[in-house]
């Protein structure tokens, strides 16, 4: 990845939780709700299952794999939360049903849905079959829409919820060997600023988000680079460090992010793309009127000079 490609803030940048979302802040905040979080076996999901423990709310974590589960439900548990854990398969939607089903039986309905299951094998398309492209599709967006089109009946009758996707700063910039991980980002941020569209059509109190979760050097960005792609390619050998550099934060920041969205108190940037660095309090305070005139935080696309979008 060449970093050049990313821009530098003159705002500076959060690194670990701060202010407003620091889980001293949050403790308790989401008491009585329940959440759902995909992905929660490890790393960012595990992150942010305990700090919606830390906020008090009801869990139910989905994972592929029972033992790293089963370490997030020990680490939750410590907050005096119930914690629910159900193994599956994302891309099995029959399966992905059966457990929010069971979910819903067991805890109630769900309050808040974090959607964070997702993969990135980290090819270029002539190393990497369709169907291999097709399954980072599928876990990085399918699985999203398949739960979301779960939930929210639900939550439409209540006028009540909260959903919130890890989305990725893959969805607003072009770099190789990620076909399937950036264009399914970029399929999950604007499906969440359409869904939030429908939604304050019919005026409903659901709030939708997409949001990055800052520069987690997790297992899946930790992946070398294959010998095959450094012969052909020698020059990644140095975007390869640059990418490294990319890196700066820990998951909490991210969980604490989550959250302070799952409380509702950041209406005013529903349906947006979020980084989880931005305090979301200036954020905030620019108000709806100006996000939606200088349509911020949105996938755009920028024309020539003189041109605009037009119908």
């Amino acid at each position: 990845m060449d970093a050049s490609k990313f821009g530098i803030s003159s705002i500076p940048l959060n690194h670990e939780p701060y202010g407003p979302i620091r889980p001293e802040a949050l403790k308790g905040a989401n008491k009585g709700k329940v959440a759902v979080v995909t992905g929660a076996g490890r790393g960012i999901g595990r992150a942010i299952s305990e700090n919606l423990a830390n906020s008090g709310a009801t869990l139910a974590i989905i994972d592929l794999l029972a033992e790293p589960l089963d370490e997030t439900k020990v680490i939750c548990e410590k907050y005096g939360v119930r914690v629910k854990t159900n193994t599956c398969d994302v891309t099995d939607i029959p399966r992905l049903r059966s457990v929010l089903d069971e979910i819903v039986n067991d805890l109630g309905p769900i309050d808040v849905l974090v959607n964070n299951a997702g993969v990135s094998p980290g090819q270029p398309q002539w190393n990497e079959s369709f169907e291999q492209f097709w399954k980072t599709v599928e876990v990085n967006f399918k699985s999203h829409m398949a739960t979301i089109w779960h939930v929210l009946p639900s939550m439409r009758e209540r006028n009540s919820g909260i959903i919130i996707d890890i989305a990725s700063r893959a969805a607003t910039v072009d770099f190789p060997f990620a076909i399937g991980y950036n264009s399914s980002k970029c399929a999950d941020a604007r499906a969440i600023s359409t869904l939030q569209e429908e939604l304050d059509l019919d005026n409903l109190d659901i709030q939708a988000y997409a949001l990055h979760p800052g520069g987690v050097y997790t297992a899946m960005a930790a992946k070398e680079v294959r010998p095959e792609m450094l012969k052909k390619y020698p020059h990644l050998t140095q975007h390869g460090t640059d990418f490294r550099n990319l890196f700066k934060d820990g998951p909490e920041l991210c969980g604490a992010t989550c959250a302070y969205l799952a409380t509702g108190n950041a209406k005013e940037l529903r349906g947006l793309y979020l980084d989880c660095r931005q305090d979301v309090e200036r954020l905030k305070a620019t108000g709806r009127e100006t996000i939606e005139r200088e349509t911020l935080n949105r996938l755009t696309v920028k024309f020539l000079e003189g041109y605009k979008n037009e119908p």
